[in-house]
């Protein structure tokens, strides 16, 4: 497991890309790997960043315009293992980074059904509410959604033809998931 620390001497400026909680022992832990000191690592540089995420912390200040970067990191960590199998009949194919970084794309197949046999609205009805459920409690997928990345899901039948799709954002784990905001 990775985690970041950032040099601030203070924890409470640093995150872990992660989502782990990150303490005051982790970032001093971290700060004497960077071989720095407290005041060194306040007054901050691009050096000591750098050295800090390489242990898996990023400044709070500056996961914003990181964000994109994690979306890319995700979008390639997921594709060394698609196609695969998230429940008895779908299937992951692929994941992909738009726009401006802050979406990404995840493909999936209907494996065993067609377009013409499935009951498109109750799929709406059903499929959504799960996903977002499940999504939102993976802490890592919130730390992004909280940096305005978006996911965007769409299904296919097993000869290709679309059949829907649709976006998770922030907000839906709020509504799932209200402590969140706490």
């Amino acid at each position: 497991m990775l985690l970041l620390v950032g040099c601030s001497g203070i924890s409470s400026d640093w995150m872990a890309v992660n989502g782990t909680l990150v303490t005051q022992q982790d970032v001093e832990a971290v700060e004497r790997q960077c071989d720095v000191s407290p005041a060194q690592a306040s007054t901050g540089g691009a050096g000591i960043d750098y050295c800090m995420l390489s242990y898996g912390l990023i400044r709070q200040d500056a996961m914003y315009d990181a964000a994109p970067s994690f979306v890319k990191a995700a979008e390639i960590r997921i594709n060394r293992d698609v196609p695969v199998m998230v429940d008895n009949g779908t299937r992951l194919d692929s994941v992909s980074q738009e726009g401006e970084g802050r979406l990404l794309r995840l493909d999936h197949t209907i494996v065993d059904d067609v377009v013409e046999d499935i009951d498109i609205q109750y799929f709406r009805q059903v499929v959504p509410p799960l996903v977002v459920k499940n999504t939102c409690r993976a802490r890592q997928a919130v730390m992004l959604f909280e940096n305005d990345v978006v996911f965007r899901y769409r299904y296919f039948d097993m000869v290709g033809e679309f059949i829907t799709e649709f976006d998770v954002k922030l907000s839906d784990c709020v509504a799932e998931v209200p402590s969140l905001m706490e």
